[in-house]
C-alpha cells in the first residue's frame, strides 16, 4: 500500500508542478524531465539498496518513477505529444482506427480491472485492497451525504420556481424582447400510443406562453405503425388552430451514416422545419427550441421560465447555453413496481443533485437552445445512440468549452418504466438503463477532440476526467463496496487470520450502515413531491410503499449497475448497441 500512495504522490504531485515547469520553459520539451524521473527512479530501485535504508529505496524509486509518468502525461495532455511531434503525430494518424478501436475498448477493461481487483491484487497486496475497499467506502458515505443535502437545496429552488409567475417576470423583465420569440417544441415518437403523446401536447397548450407563439412538431418514425401515425395526426389537425403551427415528419429508416434513433430524427425535424420557417419570415434567432420525449407533461409556467431564462443572460453567453428542467416520473408513478419507483426517483434526484452541486452538468432527455445556436452548432450527432450525451460533447467542443446546461428548477413529469407484464417491465428497465450507460460510446470521439481543439487545459482535463470516472463508478462502485471486503480473505487465506481481516468487513459494513442514513433526505422529498398514493391501495401495500427504501442497495447493484457493466462490455468487444425505444404503458383507467 505505501509504494502506491508513494507513486501516486509523486504522480499527483508532479502532473499539477508541471503546469508551472510548463510557463517557466515555455516550448521546452520538459518531458524529458520526467524521462530523467523515470530513470533515477529505476536506478534508485536496483542499486539504492546500497545507500538508502532498506526498503525506503522502493519507495523513493516509486516516488520518482510516479513524479516522472506524471511530468510525461502532464507534457502529452497540453503539448500533444511526449518527445517527437511530428513523428507521434504521423503515427497516430496512421493507426486513427486502431487508436479509436483501443479507446472503445478503455471504458469496460477499467471497469473489469477494477471490478476483479479484489481478487487479482489479493493475491500479493491484500493490505493494499484491504485499505482501497475502506477509501471506496468513504468516498461512497461522503458522496452519499453529498447527494442528500444537494437533493435538498434542489428542492427549494424547483418549489419556488413552480411559485412564479413566469409570463409576468417576461412582460416585466423583457418588455420589448420577449415578444418576439416563437417556442417550437419536438417530439420525436416510436411506438408511443395517442394516449401516450396526448397528456404531453395538453400540457403544452395549457402553458401561460402565448399560443400564437407556438411551434409543435411531431417527428414520426418510417418503421412505425402506420394506423398509429395517422390517428395522430388526425388529432393534431383538430388542435393546429390553437397554436401558431404544428409539424408533422416521417424519419427514413437505414438512411446511410444513421443509427434509427431520436438524434437521427430531431435532425430530420429540423432540416425539415427550419426552412419552413424562414419562409413565414421567422427568424432563426427568434425561435426557442424545446425538446421533449413524447411522455413528458410539462408545467403550465414551463416555457415562459426557459425563455426567462435565456433572455437572463448576457447576449454573448445565451446562444452557448442549453436549458433545463426537473425531471420527476409521476405520469405513472404508483402504477409502476417498486423497483421501478426506485429507480424513477434515484434518477429524477440524482439528477436534481447534479443540477444544484456541478458544473459539469450534462444534457439529459430534454433541453431548449435558440434554434440559431442549434444550427450553428450541426445539431445532433446522428450516428449515435445516446444523442443527449453526444449532444453535450459536441457543443462544448464547438464552443472551445465555453458551453454549460442551465436549470430552471421547472419541472417536467414524465412515465415511469411500465409495461404489459413485470417480467417486460424488468426488461425494459435494464434496457433503458443499458442505453443510458452506453454513453461510453462517445469517448473516442471525447479524446480526439481533447487533442484537437485549442481549449483551457485544465477545463477540458477536469470535463473529460469527470466522464470517465461517471462511466467508471456507474459500472464498479457499488459492487465494489458491497462484496470487496469479503472476496479478500477468500482469495487470500493467509489475510484472514490477520486482524485487519477481522476488522475490515466489520468497518466497511458500519461506514455503508452510515451512509443509508443520507436517504432520509431523499425519502423526505419523495414523500412532498410524489403524487398521493391511490385510495383503493390496501393497508399493505400503503406500509409497503414507505418501507420500500429497504430495497435501495439490491436496486443500485442489480439495474443499476449490472446494465452500465453490459453496455461497457459490449462496447468493449465491438457490440454495437442500436437505439431501442422503453415501451410506455399506464393503466388507461388511472390516467
Amino acid at each position: 500500500m505505501r509504494i502506491l500512495l508513494f507513486f501516486f504522490i509523486g504522480f499527483l504531485s508532479f502532473f499539477y508542478l508541471s503546469e508551472i515547469i510548463k510557463r517557466l520553459i515555455n516550448e521546452a520539451r520538459y518531458s524529458i524531465i520526467g524521462l530523467v524521473f523515470i530513470i533515477l527512479g529505476a536506478l534508485t530501485g536496483f542499486f539504492g539498496g546500497s545507500f538508502l535504508p532498506e526498503g525506503l529505496n522502493i519507495l523513493t524509486a516509486f516516488f520518482l518513477i510516479g513524479a516522472g509518468i506524471g511530468i510525461m502525461s502532464h507534457h502529452l495532455l497540453s503539448r500533444r505529444f511526449i518527445l517527437f511531434r511530428k513523428l507521434e503525430t504521423d503515427f497516430v494518424l496512421k493507426h486513427e482506427s486502431g487508436f479509436e478501436r483501443f479507446l472503445e475498448i478503455l471504458p469496460g477493461s477499467l471497469t473489469w480491472l477494477a471490478l476483479t481487483s479484489p481478487i487479482w491484487l489479493s493475491f500479493s497486496l491484500p493490505y493494499a485492497v484491504a485499505y482501497l475497499i475502506l477509501i471506496a467506502d468513504v468516498y461512497w458515505l461522503l458522496t452519499a451525504f453529498r447527494i442528500a443535502s444537494l437533493i435538498l437545496v434542489g428542492y427549494r429552488k424547483m418549489e419556488w420556481a413552480k411559485k412564479q409567475n413566469w409570463q409576468e417576470s417576461l412582460q416585466k423583465n423583457f418588455p420589448e424582447t420577449w415578444e418576439k420569440y416563437y417556442h417550437l417544441i419536438l417530439i420525436p415518437t416510436y411506438k408511443e400510443a395517442l394516449y401516450i403523446l396526448q397528456p404531453t401536447i395538453d400540457a403544452i397548450l395549457s402553458c401561460s406562453y402565448p399560443k400564437n407563439k407556438i411551434f409543435i412538431a411531431v417527428g414520426f418514425e418510417e418503421r412505425d405503425d402506420p394506423e398509429k401515425i395517422q390517428s395522430t395526426k388526425r388529432y393534431l389537425e383538430k388542435i393546429q388552430k390553437k397554436v401558431a403551427g404544428v409539424f408533422t415528419t416521417i424519419h427514413p429508416y437505414g438512411l446511410p451514416g444513421e443509427v434509427a434513433g431520436q438524434g437521427s430524427n430531431k435532425n430530420c425535424m429540423i432540416k425539415h422545419i427550419a426552412p419552413q420557417l424562414q419562409k413565414k419570415g421567422i427568424k432563426t434567432s427568434d425561435v426557442f427550441v424545446t425538446t421533449l420525449d413524447a411522455d413528458f407533461v410539462v408545467s403550465p409556467q414551463f416555457l415562459a421560465g426557459a425563455l426567462h431564462k435565456y433572455l437572463s443572460l448576457p447576449e454573448i453567453e445565451r446562444d452557448k447555453r442549453t436549458f433545463t428542467g426537473v425531471f420527476l416520473y409521476h405520469n405513472n408513478y404508483w402504477q409502476t413496481p417498486t423497483p421501478m419507483r426506485l429507480m424513477a426517483t434515484g434518477t429524477s434526484f440524482w439528477q436534481l443533485a447534479e443540477m444544484v452541486g456541478s458544473d459539469k452538468y450534462m444534457n439529459y432527455s430534454s433541453m431548449s437552445i435558440s434554434l440559431k445556436a442549434l444550427l450553428d452548432i450541426g445539431l445532433w450527432i446522428p450516428d449515435k445512440v445516446n444523442d443527449d450525451n453526444g449532444f453535450y460533447w459536441k457543443a462544448y467542443f464547438h464552443f472551445n468549452g465555453d458551453y454549460k446546461v442551465i436549470p430552471h428548477f421547472l419541472p417536467i413529469s414524465a412515465d415511469a418504466v411500465q409495461d404489459t407484464t413485470l417480467l417486460k417491465t424488468f426488461q425494459n428497465q435494464y434496457l433503458q438503463i443499458r442505453r443510458w450507460a452506453y454513453g461510453v460510446e462517445h469517448i473516442p470521439f471525447i479524446i480526439k477532440q481533447y487533442f484537437t481543439k485549442e481549449i483551457d487545459f485544465w477545463d477540458k482535463t477536469d470535463k473529460v476526467l469527470f466522464k470517465i470516472w461517471g462511466d467508471l463508478k456507474w459500472g464498479f462502485l457499488a459492487i465494489f463496496v458491497t462484496f470487496g471486503s469479503l472476496l479478500v480473505p477468500l482469495v487470500n487465506p493467509d489475510f484472514k487470520e490477520s486482524v485487519m481481516s477481522v476488522n475490515l468487513p466489520i468497518v466497511s459494513s458500519w461506514i455503508l450502515t452510515i451512509t443509508f442514513f443520507a436517504l432520509f433526505a431523499t425519502i423526505f422529498i419523495h414523500e412532498r413531491v410524489v403524487p398521493k398514493r391511490p385510495q383503493n391501495w390496501s393497508i399493505f401495500k400503503i406500509i409497503w410503499s414507505y418501507i420500500q427504501w429497504l430495497l435501495i442497495p439490491l436496486i443500485i447493484i442489480t439495474i443499476s449497475s449490472l446494465p452500465a457493466i453490459d453496455a461497457q462490455t459490449s462496447l468493449m468487444f465491438g457490440k454495437k448497441l442500436e437505439f431501442r425505444v422503453t415501451n410506455k404503458a399506464r393503466l388507461l383507467k388511472k390516467v
